[in-house]
């Protein structure tokens, strides 16, 4: 799970101070958190009947609701929940009690390195598992594909194991004459043979089984009798496979009986096309790879590889539309892809939502502007799929093709590397080119600082616009500020990286350098008479600048821009562990005519607590509130009383991540003021949105 994730926490813990200092420990440690503090088994049951948590953390010996219990209650209602315990005993003892009650691990009260790594542990736990049950209802579906293939094939089919056939579909029913493919499953395949073939007919079936062979079929040449005991003349292909998790032998008779090589070379071309998109599937994909590979290793031609992956699949599509709309829009992105083909290209689908392109002579410059114009395309495209509009992204990672490459599985494997430190990046609609070195740098820290240390000397970084629209009409034009670092090849997040680093000095330089961007860029657009107003972050370092607030005076009256324009929007997690700084600095900006929001709203066990202390202008929602109704499929109802909450004390409120029109009839009937996320418009690099779309 990453980093970026909020977790969501269920606590049992008596003493609510110590409760607290675990949700501040985690926010300090980077792990933002939506934690729920559980006092009864009644409480907890509701609780994992409405949502989907993460983790649970209790303590050994609790008095309104022992651990045991706790544990019981989440195996009753078949729930997968890691449970971690705290005791404030030593040694073996109290792990393995804890361990025989069915918690994953027991770990000393105030030993947070310890369980901040055991976190780590169950969370990346955690997800593996949610992707494998993924993956079996993937499978799931791909059989009932398969199967209502086998079913509507004018191919005759059968599966036979041990002699009997326990599948056969319609048409090889009535090939032979018989009304319905019941009369004919769980008979011996051999008792619809002529008698004086059946000999050896057993002992070719015998060797078909046994030789094991699922790529190259075998011919087989026979006479068979139809129901009324007439003789058939047939020509089947047999091939060892895999037929509900048993191993047994497809036989398979061509509808038609013209057996010309054009025939054979349709046959042979429809074995490595996917059969819902049309292009190269995976078997040959690879082959066409290698065989690239080896065309580069004897030239100075460079070759490229993008592997392109759907963003958020299951969420995005498949919970949306099914797997028959899944198929359809398959088909789409399989046409946009086709028409962006240059010569010599070849794609291919190569998983359940990944798909290959292959440039057999390109550059890195070239193989990134590609991918930067198809993202691009993708996700101003509107999809059509099951009667309901979808609006997707995709992520690539490009991996080179030289005489270093070697074979195709080590070309595979850079380039899916590179698609997840795209992924990586951020929310998706982004790729990465894979480069060998970045995986052996010895000092990661330093290099991260040099790159941006080297970026605000050069002025390699850039700003982007996302637009924040009002749900209310209010006629506002605000941008969310977001910065890159620009090397030539990536455009990365330097704040997310820095924040890590923990330099002060480093990280309220970026802020300022940001600040006099985007108010110049702000100057510009209302001297062209657009009356923009900025949202800028600010690190927890510039929180505890005491100098500036004084800065930011001069800044504006430089600029020309009045402080009304900008909003600065803090971390919940920083107010929370610099509260009187977040304090100090809100007030005196606001003294100036500024704004002050807080981001990751909803987080820890009590959010509104901060409020009482430091006073916000605006509240952006956390994005796990989201998540669990628009990819999740979950109730609004958390998201709904959070809302209600923050309007309750006349906080304006802001919801992020916003990607379906379906989320906007709940938002609305709420009161949220703003709504931001890529259902509005991803982050450009110009404010040029239409706000008169409000």
């Amino acid at each position: 799970m990453s980093s970026d994730n909020t977790i969501r926490l269920l606590l049992i813990n008596d003493n609510p101070a110590e409760a607290q200092r675990l949700v501040s420990m985690l926010q300090n440690a980077g792990r933002p958190n939506r934690a729920q503090h559980v006092a009864s088994e009644a409480a907890l049951t509701k609780l994992l009947q409405e949502h989907t948590w993460d983790l649970l953390i209790a303590t050994e010996q609790t008095k309104q609701l022992e651990a045991a219990n706790a544990i019981r209650t989440i195996s009753k209602l078949q729930k997968d929940v890691p449970v971690i315990l705290l005791s404030e005993r030593e040694g073996a003892q109290p792990a393995v009690e804890g361990l025989k009650i069915g918690a994953r691990d027991v770990v000393t009260v105030d030993e947070d390195q310890h369980l901040l790594l055991v976190i780590q542990r169950e969370l990346i736990a955690l997800e593996e598992r949610r992707k494998s049950r993924l993956n079996e209802r993937r499978y799931v579906a791909t059989l009932k594909r398969t199967r209502e293939l086998l079913d509507s094939s004018k191919d005759a089919i059968a599966y036979v194991s041990d002699g009997l056939i326990v599948y056969a579909n319609d048409s090889f029913a009535e090939r032979f004459g018989y009304k319905d493919r019941d009369d004919i499953e769980y008979q011996p395949l051999i008792d619809m043979l002529t008698e004086g073939e059946q000999p050896d007919a057993r002992e070719f079936l015998r060797q078909c089984a046994i030789s094991n062979n699922e790529v190259e079929a075998q011919e087989w040449q026979f006479t068979a009798r139809t129901v009324n005991g007439a003789p058939l003349p047939t020509r089947a292909e047999v091939l060892s496979t895999v037929y509900e998790e048993e191993r047994c032998l497809q036989v398979r008779i061509a509808a038609s009986s013209g057996n010309t090589e054009e025939l054979e070379a349709q046959l042979n071309e429809a074995k490595f096309r996917d059969a819902a998109t049309g292009l190269y599937n995976r078997q040959r994909f690879v082959q066409l790879l290698d065989n690239a590979i080896q065309s580069a290793a004897g030239s100075q031609r460079t070759g490229g590889l993008m592997y392109i992956e759907i963003d958020r699949f299951e969420e995005s599509v498949q919970q949306i539309v099914g797997v028959a709309g899944a198929d359809h829009l398959h088909m789409k992105f399989a046409e946009l892809l086709q028409a962006g083909v240059r010569r010599g290209d070849i794609i291919a689908r190569y998983g359940e939502q990944s798909y290959c392109l292959l440039m057999p002579e390109t550059t890195p410059d070239s193989a990134e502007s590609r991918a930067k114009e198809l993202l691009q395309k993708v996700a101003d495209t509107i999809f059509e799929a099951a009667g309901k509009t979808l609006h997707i992204t995709a992520s690539t990672g490009i991996s080179l093709l030289s005489e270093t490459s070697g074979n195709a599985d080590k070309v595979l494997e850079q380039a899916t590397k590179a698609h997840s430190q795209a992924v990586g990046k951020g929310d998706g609609n982004t790729f990465a080119l894979f480069e060998p070195d970045s995986d052996t740098q010895g000092d990661t820290d330093t290099y991260h600082r040099a790159r941006v240390v080297q970026a605000l000397e050069a002025g390699n970084l850039k700003l982007l616009f996302q637009p924040i629209l009002s749900l209310q009409g209010s006629g506002e034009k605000i941008y969310e500020v977001l910065v890159r670092l620009v090397d030539g090849k990536d455009e990365l997040a330097p704040i997310a990286f820095l924040e890590a680093l923990g330099d002060a000095g480093l990280s309220t330089k970026m802020d300022r350098w940001v600040i006099l961007a985007a108010v110049k860029a702000a100057a510009a657009q209302i001297a062209k008479g657009q009356d923009v107003s900025l949202l800028l972050h600010l690190t927890a370092a510039s929180l505890k600048d005491p100098s500036l607030p004084a800065w930011l005076g001069v800044a504006f009256k430089a600029a020309k821009v009045p402080p009304k324009t900008v909003t600065f929007q803090m971390r919940a997690e920083d107010i929370n562990s610099n509260l009187h700084a977040a304090r100090d600095f809100a007030k005196q900006v606001q003294d100036m005519g500024c704004r002050v929001a807080v981001c990751h709203f909803g987080t820890g066990l009590s959010p509104f607590k901060a409020l009482e202390h430091v006073n916000v202008d605006i509240a952006k929602i956390d994005a796990s509130f989201v998540r669990e109704v628009q990819d999740e499929g979950e109730g609004a109802d958390a998201l709904v009383k959070l809302v209600g909450q923050l309007k309750e004390i006349n906080t304006q409120v802001i919801v992020p991540h916003v990607e379906q029109a379906s989320m906007l009839p709940t938002l609305w009937q709420t009161g949220t003021d703003y709504i931001q996320g890529y259902y509005v418009q991803p982050p450009g690099d110009e404010m040029d949105f239409d706000f008169s779309l409000d």
